[in-house]
């Protein structure tokens, strides 16, 4: 609940124009800021829902238009990549069945390794989310996004994370 409040209020600050540095802590060492600083300017554009970032169309509950193209194509590119998803045989094309459950707000992981300060994202087929699932890390300043697929009882793990990225799409939120 303190890490939540943590990153509410970062992105808060963020919404304002504030550069954030070091505002964020590492989710296991509360007392200690993250190494890299983190522009206001490059996560704005990403504080959202998954399904907001891929959809041309208006939010229904605001009327803004979140799109992101470049954010959406490699999204697309990602699930393209997947074996699972190639072998899926239902009808419905796996990213319509993941943007169709709950999704919550994103949230930010410092990669202790590296500096990046991902966003978290989570998506799942609604009434199947033990089944069909994503976890997606993007990281604004490099542009990398990596994630770890849960399909019908069989993961992988998309765009080649390192260990520990793997480490990070592996935690519970």
């Amino acid at each position: 609940m303190i890490r939540k409040h943590r990153l509410a209020s970062l992105l808060i600050a963020c919404a304002v124009g504030a550069v954030c540095v070091g505002a964020i802590a590492d989710s296991s060492r509360a007392d200690k800021p993250a190494a890299a600083a983190v522009d206001a300017a490059s996560l704005a554009p990403y504080q959202t829902q998954l399904f907001n970032l891929l959809s041309k169309d208006a939010n229904i509950v605001d009327g803004k238009t979140y799109y992101q193209g470049g954010f959406a194509k490699q999204f697309d590119a990602l699930l393209a990549s997947s074996s699972l998803a190639k072998a899926d045989k239902v009808r419905v094309p796996l990213k319509k069945r993941l943007l169709s459950g709950p999704a919550p707000e994103p949230t930010l992981r410092p990669d202790p390794a590296t500096g990046a300060q991902w966003i978290v994202y989570d998506a799942c087929q609604a009434h199947r989310c033990d089944e069909i699932s994503l976890r997606l890390l993007y990281d604004p300043a490099s542009r990398r996004m990596v994630g770890k697929l849960n399909l019908d009882k069989q993961t992988e793990f998309l765009g080649a994370p390192s260990a520990g990225e793997q480490r990070l799409l592996g935690q519970a939120r």
